[in-house]
């Protein structure tokens, strides 16, 4: 299970280091066509909004990994040790039903763009919409790797 983990972890890497590296040369192409073409490309700017928003939704569980996310231990650390380790399980439990049910929607979402086509890219809008299902997953996967201990 953990080598399916780590499969995953690295696909979520690769994913953000290239939606990343996607972003930053299509908003280049945007800003040279801004000041130097006559006309800068129309796909540009939906394109940078893509590929930012995969970027995003594979970071996401990174984030959730490595705690990058607001952390209020402090107000834990004044509890005793057994309610910590109940409060810290209760928090994980709470935020992965949340991300179920967020992760649920979001293919719903999903299934809405089927029939929806990009302005300017002329693609279905599920390219776009399923960003927001890929970053669900990515963080329930990294949930569920996290899993606390009591």
């Amino acid at each position: 299970m953990k080598s399916l983990f780590k499969a995953f972890r690295k696909l979520m890497i690769w994913g953000t280091i290239t939606s990343t590296l996607l972003f930053i040369g299509i908003t280049l192409i945007q800003i040279y066509g801004r000041f130097f073409m006559v006309k800068a490309p129309s796909w540009s700017e939906e394109a940078a909004r893509v590929a930012f928003i995969y970027a995003i939704a594979f970071a996401a569980g990174l984030a959730v990994r490595g705690s990058y996310y607001v952390d209020f231990g402090f107000l834990a650390q004044k509890l005793k040790p057994r309610l910590q380790k109940r409060l810290t399980y209760f928090v994980w439990g709470v935020t992965v039903i949340f991300i179920v049910l967020f992760t649920y929607y979001a293919i719903d979402f999903l299934m809405l763009g089927l029939i929806e086509k990009s302005p300017s890219l002329k693609y279905k809008m599920a390219i776009s919409f399923s960003g927001i299902a890929i970053m669900g997953l990515s963080i329930l996967v990294h949930l569920l790797d996290q899993k606390p201990k009591i």
